[in-house]
């Protein structure tokens, strides 16, 4: 009976445990999206204007967005890696990398919608760019937590 008792009750401190993880990655997950999307709304509405003076100049949407992904994704690697995830992990080249094969892919994503939205169907790009700025917002934000900079917590879980 003793035995049993002492095997619940480390039954019930690795459930506690379990939990405690679950909520420490829940907030940490909060956390991180919510310098995300600090970061994100700061850059976003930077280079969103700047997107729309350079396409009010003459410049082609398409061309305007590449450009200003160009520029993003240096300042998008810097904020991302040291204040939204953290990593500090010693692999800067590999973290680089795997930031640069994720912003390739969110560049395709939004070449796509442009091309579809705007060029076939005739959507106003002003529009179309602001609402595909939001896709692909999320798409590499979750891109960022699980690929890119997957191990962005000390050991005791807490957000570094």
């Amino acid at each position: 009976m003793g035995m049993a008792l002492e095997k619940l009750g480390l039954a019930l401190q690795f459930t506690n445990k379990v939990d405690q993880l679950k909520s420490i990655a829940s907030w940490q997950s909060l956390m991180q999206f919510a310098r995300y999307g600090t970061l994100g709304v700061v850059a976003n509405v930077s280079g969103y204007t700047v997107y729309l003076g350079i396409t009010h100049l003459g410049i082609g949407p398409k061309t305007a967005m590449t450009a200003l992904y160009c520029v993003g994704v240096c300042i998008s690697f810097v904020g991302n890696r040291r204040w939204v995830f953290a990593g500090d992990d010693g692999m800067l080249a590999t973290a680089a990398v795997r930031f640069l094969l994720a912003y390739a892919m969110g560049y395709l994503v939004n070449y796509g919608i442009l091309a579809l939205f705007v060029d076939r169907m005739g959507y106003d790009h002003v529009y179309v760019q602001a609402v595909s700025i939001v896709v692909v917002a999320l798409i590499l934000f979750i891109t960022f937590k699980l690929l890119v900079f997957p191990h962005s917590t000390n050991a005791n879980g807490s957000v570094r």
